[in-house]
């Protein structure tokens, strides 16, 4: 019979096949090429992280459509919005402001509200007897006939006013009040800025022009479904799909950095013990809790810990959340009982579940350090610096208060 070859051989064969996987990729990839042109060019609203923020979506939009503003652009963006979706309205058969009303009124004393009765942007023009609806849906969708329910308020509002409702999404999908709310697309708003910066070349400040034009790009590139990118990537996909699949299973997300920033906390300290860990839940305990007592648990983790300190590293599509967490696990009742005692008689920072020790593990103290805003609004750099300062915040004042209340438990 033929000898095998060992597993040494094996595996140094299995690294080379991926070197080679990876040299392919990365070498005379025209494709590739391509999509870092079409991708990386510096944009200022990818680097101020909003993307995916559709209060700052709204923000921006607000801004420009407000004659006042800074843009200098007057009510130009304003009347290219309400002619396109008044022409669409019309297209629709639903009764609004014609395209002629918005190509001869004067807009400029047009006032724009920012989440007035919830409502994402309400233009209000009292010469005019004019009011616009708004709502801007980025990456989420309608909920609780929302659209509805601002038609009443306005309806309510301004009863002897024209109005007019434009939802404003990605898919272009069907408004569910479609008898009153014109749909319009960020490619179709997108059309509007791109127009009115030709109109306007001549006139528009430079600053300006980068910043619609840096706008323009981070929608097409990052929020509408951009046709060449779409193609280049099924094409790299197809033809290096093992060496994606390599880089892809290799990558470091943002869970595993914060979790390694975590350890690099903790493992230094010598005021503290870590515990069984993993990416999701980093566990530790201070060292004085090292007493015979607290060793005695069961069915938790190897160290027989019943109290620790968990950091629980939540990473979800659209809510990552970091909160530090004390819980009480499994073990003597007796020992359940005096620390569950001395951490109601303590109260806050404490606050043990009012359930008492109903349940095997009982969350006794909660402290959250990064919400799922600051995953949007911060960098992994102004990340840690938020990890840092709750850190030393929490050393400083809860820490004792809750080393106190051990004591107490034992004395």
């Amino acid at each position: 019979m033929p000898s095998q070859p060992n597993n040494a051989m094996q595996e140094t064969s299995s690294i080379e096949e991926q070197i080679q996987t990876l040299e392919r990729f990365v070498l005379d990839n025209a494709d590739l090429m391509r999509l870092e042109e079409l991708a990386d060019p510096f944009n200022i609203f990818e680097a101020l992280g909003i993307v995916r923020q559709e209060i700052r979506h709204s923000n921006f939009l607000a801004w420009l459509m407000n004659p006042a503003q800074t843009h200098g652009l007057g009510d130009s963006f304003l009347k290219g919005f309400l002619f396109k979706t008044s022409v669409t309205a019309r297209e629709l058969g639903i009764e609004t402001i014609s395209p002629i009303d918005v190509d001869v009124w004067d807009l400029s004393a047009t006032e724009v509200r920012r989440e007035w009765r919830n409502i994402d942007i309400t233009l209000l023009d009292e010469s005019r007897k004019f009011v616009c609806v708004i709502e801007n849906k980025v990456f989420s969708s309608e909920h609780s006939d929302q659209l509805e329910r601002y038609r009443e308020v306005v309806e309510t509002e301004f009863p002897d006013y024209t109005r007019h409702y434009v939802l404003l999404n990605v898919s272009g999908e069907e408004p569910s009040d479609s008898d009153y709310y014109v749909g319009v697309t960020y490619d179709e708003v997108c059309d509007v800025i791109e127009r009115l910066l030709k109109m306007k070349a001549s006139t528009i400040g430079d600053d300006v022009a980068t910043v619609l034009s840096h706008y323009v790009t981070m929608v097409r590139r990052r929020v509408m479904p951009d046709r060449e990118i779409q193609e280049l990537c099924r094409r790299i996909y197809r033809k290096h799909q093992a060496a994606l699949d390599l880089i892809f299973e290799h990558r470091t997300g943002r869970q595993a950095e914060i979790a390694d920033a975590l350890l690099e906390l903790i493992e230094p300290d010598p005021e503290f013990t870590l515990d069984v860990s993993n990416k999701s839940l980093i566990r530790f305990h201070p060292v004085s809790w090292g007493r015979p007592e607290l060793q005695g648990g069961k069915g938790w983790t190897k160290s027989g810990m019943m109290i620790l300190f968990e950091f629980a590293n939540s990473s979800h599509y659209n809510a990552n959340s970091l909160g530090l967490a004390l819980m009480l696990g499994p073990g003597d009742e007796n020992v359940r009982r005096k620390i569950y005692d001395a951490a109601t008689k303590t109260g806050s920072p404490l606050k043990p579940d009012p359930k008492g020790l109903s349940k095997k593990w009982v969350p006794l103290f909660w402290k959250e350090i990064l919400s799922t805003a600051d995953y949007d609004d911060l960098d992994f750099e102004g990340i840690q610096s938020r990890v840092q300062e709750a850190w030393s915040a929490f050393k400083s004042n809860e820490l004792p208060l809750i080393n106190n209340a051990i004591d107490q438990a034992f004395r």
